[in-house]
């Protein structure tokens, strides 16, 4: 397994809004470790590519 960004060991992740194929169910998951999370969260995460 590769090492993680030095950027996603310190909680500084590249949120990518994601969709489930079949279900259509929406997510977010980090582009450079691959992390999920919900999109309901406690905060919306920052916009990826900034």
């Amino acid at each position: 397994m590769a090492e993680k960004n030095w950027e996603c060991r310190i909680g500084i992740h590249k949120w990518v809004l994601q969709h489930e194929p079949e279900s259509g169910t929406a997510y977010y998951s980090c582009g450079r470790c691959g992390k999920e999370r919900s999109p309901d969260g406690p905060r919306v995460p920052p916009i990826a590519g900034m």
